[in-house]
């Protein structure tokens, strides 16, 4: 009887610690997100770029973007997965190489950072004219996109919807299949309005966007055919968050430009975290040695 009074004491205990640990990460990344939100904090976030000018500007609907580079470089926009944000191109922004052919245009989309407003947007199509303002106000006509997973397919319909602004597009481990989707359990758990007042904003307005995505990406495949803009489309072979066969699946529905496939064996989904080295030879024209991952 004692022993086993002394393991519920115990127990309660574990799950009050482990309670207590989670309420303090996601407050610890709620007020990160807010922390990197402001000029201040995107700045020290990407304090470690050394030698490049650093601007933070706005579109006229509030879509957020740092600028980071010499202007009369190509320019190459970046845009994040879901949940995502400025860190998510840190990997690629330090790498010096960079900087020789790229101007960095790094955006945050509706619903992340400080782009308003501070709400999810579902549908893809919205996405892609919202961060169409970087590249018309900015009156950019030669840039290169790439995007990563949920942010590939916005990236890849610019190349329908302003095909005249984009001369090359990077798809990362995109999810564009509206029928070959992960979706956990927890994702229908959280959609009630009350997790909107208690997880981090970042991770309500990615779980709107997961249960409307099949939606979303329904809404946009007519978009596919229209794309003029050569694509290079690269999926790790082991991604556990965004099923491989996505990217074959765009790739057959590319039928109207120059479109190519990379497979990464053994690659997970983060690979513009996990191989930046690799994906900036790739978008600087090199030929890139395949990376290896055991």
């Amino acid at each position: 009887m004692k022993v086993l009074k002394l393991a519920k004491s115990v127990l309660k205990w574990v799950l009050l610690i482990a309670i207590t640990l989670i309420v303090l990460l996601l407050l610890f990344a709620e007020g990160f997100d807010r922390y990197i939100a402001t000029e201040k904090g995107a700045r020290w976030l990407y304090r470690n770029i050394p030698n490049q000018q650093l601007d933070i500007k706005h579109t006229s609907s509030g879509v957020r973007y740092l600028k980071i580079g010499d202007a009369s470089k190509t320019p190459l926009l970046l845009i994040h997965g879901a949940p995502g944000s400025l860190w998510d191109w840190i990997g690629i922004a330090k790498q010096p190489s960079i900087y020789d052919q790229y101007q960095l245009l790094i955006v945050e989309r509706p619903g992340y950072g400080a782009t308003k407003p501070r709400k999810a947007e579902p549908s893809i199509k919205i996405q892609a004219e919202r961060i169409a303002e970087v590249l018309v106000e900015e009156d950019i006509s030669n840039a290169v996109v790439a995007g990563h997973s949920y942010g590939a397919p916005v990236a890849v319909i610019l190349g329908a919807m302003i095909p005249d602004r984009i001369q090359h597009i990077y798809a990362l481990a995109g999810q564009y299949d509206p029928n070959n989707e992960i979706v956990f359990s927890i994702s229908h758990f959280i959609k009630y309005k009350i997790f909107k007042y208690l997880l981090p904003r970042m991770i309500w307005v990615s779980n709107e966007e997961k249960l409307g995505h099949p939606s979303a990406q329904e809404a946009v495949m007519h978009y596919y055919p229209m794309v003029k803009s050569p694509v290079t489309i690269v999926h790790g072979d082991a991604d556990t968050l965004v099923p491989y066969d996505n990217s074959p699946f765009l790739l057959k529905h590319l039928t109207n430009t120059s479109a190519s496939m990379i497979t990464l064996p053994n690659h997970d989904h983060p690979i513009h975290m996990q191989i930046p080295e690799y994906l900036v030879q790739l978008m600087m024209g090199k030929e890139p040695a395949m990376p290896v991952k055991e």
